[in-house]
């Protein structure tokens, strides 16, 4: 019985690998790019993010009025500068809701020009982020890289549980790099056998971040997660009230977000909309984000409702984990190093899987190729021979 569940698992593993152990390699060769794509980014294109170093700074609704005019079309949202004195990143969007087009247009937080404006997809980091996300193919392409991780996690599972007897008769047979004719089987099994902690990590926080639908039920049966319910989100239109601009807006959230981070501003696009403020509290494992939140009415700029990271319950902190732990970023640069290394891993477990199946392959294919004779007639007599 045990030695058929194994010939079952093997089978497993070996066929995920080869049907699409191609597409497992595309998504963490792009994932290990992604590790540092803001540096590689900035990196590229040092003319748009470079900015004055001197002056005082212009208002954020200065900057949202220098982007509008280049996009010709209303805002959706601002992201802060990453570091002092550099550029706001101002989103348009155009399409439909499922399948948006972004186009960032970037401003000098000194000057208020514009230094620089791009549509997502077309320039380098972007068009390998979506390639990442979603294949270049959509809400499909999202699904099924969803589905691509749910078969890594197998392929995993699976090959932990071949490796494991090894484990059970000797540790030295389970982490041994052997000569020439095993080499390549053991190289495969000790980098698997290494990386599938991670390896696990980051293929289920991607499944999560994909089908959170699918997974959040389970963590909410037992856990409690925090919602501030819609209605309470919605301004209320005043007429002939004057409407409250962004920088009323984000003053209102510096009173109660004092000493912490303004990641990114949402701005209202109907009637009833709120602004709506991200913001990275002290102590919040996401680095380059916010989970704390602040809605603010856009006619009376009343507060309609804040979510506080350091009241986050148990589910709350569990959902926060997810991305940071997918690309490293809870870790600092050692995660993100980590997981861009870790990245590289399903080459070499493809590639090396290949010779493995190719290897047996053609030994078993030379077993059952007939062997060619010649019968030759011994004229003495003699037993017939094969040469």
């Amino acid at each position: 019985m045990k030695f058929r569940l194994r010939k079952i698992w093997l089978k497993i593993h070996r066929w995920i690998g080869l049907t699409i152990g191609l597409l497992f390699v595309l998504t963490s060769l792009s994932g290990s790019f992604l590790a540092f794509h803001h540096e590689i980014d900035h990196w590229l294109n040092p003319e748009i993010f470079s900015t004055a170093e001197a002056g005082s700074f212009c208002t954020l609704t200065e900057v949202i009025a220098a982007a509008e005019q280049k996009a010709s079309q209303a805002a959706r949202f601002v992201d802060w500068p990453t570091e002092e004195g550099g550029v706001w990143t101002v989103w348009f969007q155009a399409g439909p809701k499922h399948a948006p087009v972004f186009t960032h247009v970037y401003v000098d937080s000194h000057s208020g020009q514009v230094v620089g404006h791009r549509k997502r997809g077309e320039y380098l980091t972007s068009w390998i982020y979506l390639l990442h996300i979603q294949l270049l193919s959509g809400q499909t392409g999202a699904t099924l890289v969803g589905l691509i991780g749910i078969a890594l996690i197998l392929s995993i599972a699976s090959g932990i549980y071949l490796w494991w007897p090894l484990w059970k008769h000797s540790w030295r047979a389970a982490f041994a790099l052997r000569d020439k004719s095993r080499f390549t089987y053991d190289l495969h099994k000790l980098v698997g056998v290494i990386a599938a902690p991670i390896l696990f990590v980051v293929a289920f926080t991607g499944v999560y971040l994909v089908f959170p639908q699918w997974i959040k039920p389970c963590v909410t049966w037992v856990l409690s997660e925090t919602h501030v319910p819609a209605e309470k989100l919605r301004s209320q239109p005043q007429a002939g009230k004057a409407t409250t601009n962004a920088d009323q807006a984000v003053a209102t959230a510096e009173g109660v977000f004092a000493d912490d981070q303004l990641k990114r501003i949402h701005l209202p696009s109907k009637s009833d909309g709120a602004y709506v403020i991200r913001v990275r509290r002290a102590g919040e494992v996401r680095k380059s984000s916010g989970n704390s939140r602040i809605w603010i009415d856009q006619y009376d700029g009343e507060i309609l409702a804040v979510r506080d990271w350091n009241e986050s319950s148990a589910a709350d902190i569990i959902f926060a984990w997810q991305f940071p732990l997918h690309n490293g970023e809870a870790f600092g640069a050692v995660g993100r190093w980590i997981v861009c290394l870790l990245g590289l891993t399903p080459a070499v477990l493809y590639v090396t899987g290949v010779l493995i199946w190719w290897k047996r392959t053609r030994a078993k294919l030379r077993k059952r190729q007939p062997r060619s004779s010649v019968m030759t007639t011994i004229h003495d007599g003699s037993t017939p021979e094969r040469v």
